[in-house]
């Protein structure tokens, strides 16, 4: 599915977490494989050092590594809102990133100690838990550390995620669906194979907007008409003659709007 791109702005209510500033020495990290010149393996003090070094907190940070937990733990109870799981490994090639929330199913992320994990989560708000696991009996550290998200673009993402997850149910056999979001026009475009479809569309934000079908040969499906965004759905059968359909969607008063649609193959 191809997303069409514009900036959204949405209102997160979040709390503040409290944290320290790392203020150790700002040389760049030692490599946790062996130091310049050498083959020694760095100790494990050393790792946690690095991994401090990485995520620019301070060793004694909560979700840090520790001699009882040296691969990063950190559980804690939280409001409702958007955040950004990081975490950092040293000694060992990588690790996994163990995310539990409430009820939900645990959610795995690998991934190596050249570089600094970034996660964005939504929290429905109570516990939340986060750990790192390695198979490898190394004198291996890892952190983890929770901040609130700064990027709006990620709680964009999440928004619009959510949002088309929840239109044109159910999913039918042998549909094809695509979303966008845009304040102005926009077209998205499925691979879909020549044969008879319905067009399923549904817009939100606009009061309505310009909605079209063509082919990826630029031949007319469906004629321009204008469709209320008000919250029902749009169906129309279609002929597709040749491999593609693309649908172009013009918002009325230039008002960022989301669109999701489906083509669904008619028996």
């Amino acid at each position: 599915m191809r997303m069409a791109t514009g900036p959204l702005v949405y209102a997160v209510l979040i709390v503040a977490l409290a944290g320290c500033e790392y203020t150790g020495p700002e040389s760049a990290p030692v490599s946790s494989q062996a130091q310049a010149g050498g083959t020694r393996m760095l100790s494990f003090e050393e790792n946690v050092d690095e991994v401090a070094r990485a995520l620019m907190v301070s060793s004694d940070e909560p979700g840090m590594p520790t001699v009882g937990e040296p691969l990063g733990k950190l559980s804690v109870d939280l409001a409702p809102g958007d955040y950004v799981i990081k975490s950092a490994c040293a000694g060992v090639h990588g690790v996994t990133v163990s995310i539990v929330q409430g009820e939900k199913p645990t959610i795995g992320v690998p991934y190596t100690c050249d570089s600094v994990l970034e996660r964005f989560v939504r929290h429905a708000g109570g516990p939340i838990t986060i750990s790192t696991v390695s198979p490898v009996d190394k004198p291996a550290a890892a952190g983890v550390m929770l901040e609130l998200n700064t990027d709006p673009r990620a709680s964009e993402f999440e928004d619009m995620s959510e949002w088309v997850a929840r239109q044109l149910q159910p999913k039918l056999p042998g549909q094809l669906a695509g979303a966008a979001s845009s304040s102005s026009p926009t077209s998205q475009g499925l691979s879909a194979e020549p044969g008879s479809y319905e067009v399923q569309f549904l817009c939100d934000g606009a009061a309505d907007v310009e909605f079209s079908v063509a082919s990826w040969t630029g031949a007319e499906v469906l004629s321009p008409m204008s469709i209320p965004c008000n919250g029902n759905v749009f169906k129309a059968p279609v002929e597709l003659r040749t491999r593609g359909a693309e649908f172009s969607m013009v918002p009325s008063s230039g008002t960022k709007t989301r669109y999701a649609f489906k083509l669904v193959p008619n028996p």
